[in-house]
């Protein structure tokens, strides 16, 4: 490629070569997210902490040993944290940014901002 960049080109291009390491991380978050019953788990988790058995129920898994095995990778990629509660294993997201991320996947192509505000907005006319 003989063609010279824009400046704004050239600021992309030098951006992108500094953020090398984040621009993996992304990727990785993507391509967990990608499974389904991952994203469902990441969605639910979004709104709150739940236990497995709630997860489970939620996401409308079969069985609870792949909503399990799905906890345990999200978890090992530090995408979701756990802790103990007397009997039960709580399950949350690990940090804010995927949590920002994942509510701006929800409002922007699933409309669900919306819709859990209706609901919401249901719940407290009632």
């Amino acid at each position: 490629m003989s063609k010279v960049l824009t400046e704004t080109g050239q600021m992309l291009k030098e951006r992108f070569e500094r953020n090398e390491a984040m621009c993996q991380q992304v990727i990785g978050i993507f391509q967990l997210v990608a499974n389904k019953t991952r994203f469902r788990i990441v969605c639910t988790l979004s709104q709150g902490d739940f236990c497995v058995q709630d997860i489970a129920e939620i996401v409308g898994a079969e069985r609870m040993s792949n909503v399990s095995q799905q906890l345990k990778a999200l978890r090992l990629a530090g995408i979701i944290e756990s802790r103990r509660d007397k009997t039960s294993v709580i399950y949350s997201l690990a940090s804010d940014e995927v949590r920002h991320m994942i509510e701006y996947l929800q409002t922007s192509f699933l409309g669900e901002e919306e819709e859990i505000e209706e609901e919401e907005g249901v719940l407290e006319a009632r």
